[in-house]
C-alpha cells in the first residue's frame, strides 16, 4: 500500500518542491486541522509531523537542509506526507463543500449496496442526487443515474416500466446538458488560444478566417444554451470573442451577464466563489477601460469588500488579490497616483499575509505606482524583486517592462554607471530571450533611452521629444497590440519636457 502511494506521488510530482508549495498554500486553520489529524495516528503521525513542521518553517525550499535533518527515507517520507495532507484536506473540505458531500454520499451508497443494504443505499443516492441538482452538476447526475439503474432490481421494491422510462428520460436530458457544457467549454479555450496568439484581430480577413476555424455560430443570440453552466460559458465566450475583434462595450456587456448569472444560483456561487471572483475581476478590469465607468468598478470593489469577512482564507486571499489590482488600476486610470501610493503599504502587508509574493501582476502594478510617483528607490527594489524571484512567471512582457523601469530609475537617481550596467543587462536579456529587434522594448532601449542618457544638454530636449513622438505613434497604431507600460513611459517623457 505504501509503495503504491509513493509511486503515485512520484509519478504526479516532477518537482521536488511540490510538497513544500502544498504546505505553503495551506491556511492556518488547514494546518491546525492536519496537525490534530496526524496526532491521532500516534508515533507514526508524530514522525511525519516533524517533517511537516520543518517544511512549514522554511521561507525558501532547501533540499540540503532537509537531507541533513532527515538523512533516511526522505523521499518516501515526503511521499507519505503529501498523500496524508491531501487525505486530511478532503475531510476538512467536505464540511463546507457540497460537491465533496455528493461524492461522499455516492461512496456511502456503493458501500451500503455491496453489503446488501439496498434501502439505505437508495436513501444515500437520493441525497446525492438532490445536492447535485442544486449544483447543476450534470456530470455527477449522469453517474447517479447509472447507480440508480444498476441497483433498480436489487431494492426489493416493485419495479415498473415507468421507473425505467423515467431514468432514461433523465439520462437523455442530462446528456443534452453535458453536451452543451462541453461545446462551450471547448469554444472558450479555443478563443483563449486565439487571444494568446493574436490578442486583437483588426482586419476583416483575419475575422473571416477565425469564423472558418471556430464554430462561432454558437455565439449567435438564438444559440443561447439552456443548461446553466453552459449559459455562463456562452457569455464568457462572447466576451473573449469581442475582445479579439476589439468591441469594448460588448466585452463589458457579456462579462456583466456572466457576473449577474451567479446571483441566480447562490448555491453554485457559494461552492465556486473563487471562480465568481475571477469573473468580477474581468468585469472590473473592462470597466476601467470605458470612460465614465469608474463608478461601476467602485461598486463591485465595495461588494467584494463586504463579502470578505464571512469567507474562507482562500477566498479572502483571492478577493485581496482582485481588490488590490482593481484598486490600483482604478486609481491609475484616474491619474490619482499619490492615492495609489498611499494604499501600497496595506497591499504589501497583504502580500506577506496571504503568501502572494509570487503574484507578478500585483507586484508589477506596485512597480508602476512607484515609477509614476517618482519613488525610484522603491521602484528599483520591486523591479529587482521580480527579476530575481519571479523568473518562471510566464509574463515576459512584465519582465521586459520592469527592466526598462530599472534603467530609468538608476538614471533618475543620478547613478549613470548603474544605468549603463542595467542597459547592458537588458540587452543580454533580450538576446537570451530572442526578442526581435522590431519589438517595442528593444527600440525603446537601443534607439531612444541610450541616446537620451548620453545626450549633451543642448540636445537633450530634442531626444526626449523624439521619444515622446515615438510613444504617441505606437500608442495609436490600430493594427498592433498596445505595448504594456506605454502610458507610463509617456508620462515620464512628458515630465522631462
Amino acid at each position: 500500500m505504501i509503495w503504491q502511494t509513493i509511486t503515485a506521488y512520484n509519478y504526479c510530482m516532477k518537482n521536488r518542491e511540490d510538497l513544500f508549495t502544498l504546505i505553503k498554500a495551506m491556511s492556518k486553520s488547514e494546518k491546525r486541522y492536519f496537525v490534530l489529524d496526524a496526532k491521532k495516528s500516534g508515533r507514526t503521525g508524530s514522525r511525519y509531523l516533524t517533517l511537516f513542521n520543518a517544511l512549514s518553517k522554511m521561507e525558501e525550499y532547501d533540499d540540503s537542509k532537509l537531507k541533513k535533518k532527515f538523512p533516511k527515507n526522505l523521499s518516501s517520507d515526503k511521499a507519505y506526507l503529501y498523500e496524508a495532507i491531501l487525505r486530511s484536506m478532503r475531510d476538512y473540505r467536505s464540511k463546507s463543500s457540497k460537491a465533496a458531500q455528493v461524492k461522499e454520499r455516492l461512496m456511502d451508497a456503493r458501500f451500503l449496496y455491496e453489503r446488501g443494504l439496498y434501502g439505505q443505499s437508495t436513501a444515500r443516492i437520493a441525497e446525492a442526487k438532490a445536492m447535485a441538482k442544486e449544483l447543476e452538476d450534470h456530470f455527477t447526475l449522469l453517474e447517479i443515474n447509472k447507480e440508480e439503474q444498476v441497483s433498480l432490481f436489487d431494492r426489493k421494491a416493485k419495479v415498473t416500466l415507468e421507473h425505467i422510462e423515467q431514468l432514461n428520460e433523465e439520462r437523455e436530458q442530462t446528456l443534452v446538458a453535458i453536451n452543451e457544457e462541453l461545446k462551450y467549454l471547448d469554444l472558450y479555450y479555443r478563443l483563449l488560444l486565439e487571444i494568446l496568439k493574436e490578442f486583437n484581430l483588426k482586419d476583416e480577413k483575419s475575422i473571416s478566417e477565425l469564423k472558418n476555424r471556430l464554430p462561432l455560430y454558437l455565439l449567435e443570440d438564438g444559440m443561447k444554451p439552456n443548461s446553466p453552466h453552459a449559459r455562463r460559458r456562452y457569455y464568457l465566450c462572447k466576451a473573449v470573442y469581442f475582445n479579439l475583434i476589439g468591441d469594448l462595450h460588448e466585452i463589458y456587456k457579456n462579462y456583466q451577464m456572466a457576473v449577474n448569472w451567479w446571483d441566480l444560483y447562490p448555491v453554485i456561487k457559494n461552492e465556486n466563489f473563487h471562480t465568481y471572483i475571477n469573473n468580477v475581476y474581468n468585469l472590473v478590469n473592462t470597466s476601467h477601460k470605458i470612460e465614465g465607468n469608474s463608478y461601476i468598478s467602485e461598486k463591485w470593489i465595495n461588494k467584494l469588500e463586504s463579502d470578505k469577512p464571512s469567507l474562507s482564507y482562500h477566498n479572502q486571499k483571492a478577493i485581496f488579490r482582485t481588490l488590490s489590482i482593481s484598486n490600483l488600476l482604478h486609481l491609475l486610470n484616474k491619474n490619482d497616483f499619490e492615492k495609489a501610493k498611499n494604499i501600497l503599504p496595506e497591499i504589501i502587508d497583504g502580500l506577506n499575509r496571504f503568501g502572494l509574493k509570487k503574484s507578478i501582476v500585483l507586484i508589477g502594478n506596485i512597480v508602476i505606482v512607484y515609477f509614476l510617483t517618482r519613488d525610484y528607490k522603491n521602484c528599483l527594489y520591486w523591479s529587482e524583486y521580480i527579476i530575481k524571484n519571479l523568473k518562471k512567471s510566464g509574463r515576459d512582457d512584465i519582465h521586459r517592462l520592469v527592466r526598462l523601469y530599472k534603467v530609468i530609475a538608476h538614471y533618475e537617481l543620478g547613478d549613470i554607471d548603474k544605468a549603463e550596467g542595467a542597459i547592458r543587462a537588458i540587452d543580454r536579456y533580450f538576446i537570451i530571450s530572442k526578442l526581435p529587434k522590431t519589438r517595442f522594448e528593444y527600440i525603446v532601449i537601443n534607439d531612444y533611452l541610450k541616446n537620451i542618457f548620453n545626450a549633451p544638454i543642448n540636445c537633450f530636449k530634442k531626444e526626449i521629444e523624439g521619444f515622446y513622438s515615438f510613444l504617441k505613434e505606437a500608442n495609436k497604431n490600430p493594427n498592433k497590440e498596445i505595448p504594456l507600460g506605454i502610458d507610463e513611459l509617456m508620462i515620464w517623457a512628458k515630465s522631462k519636457l
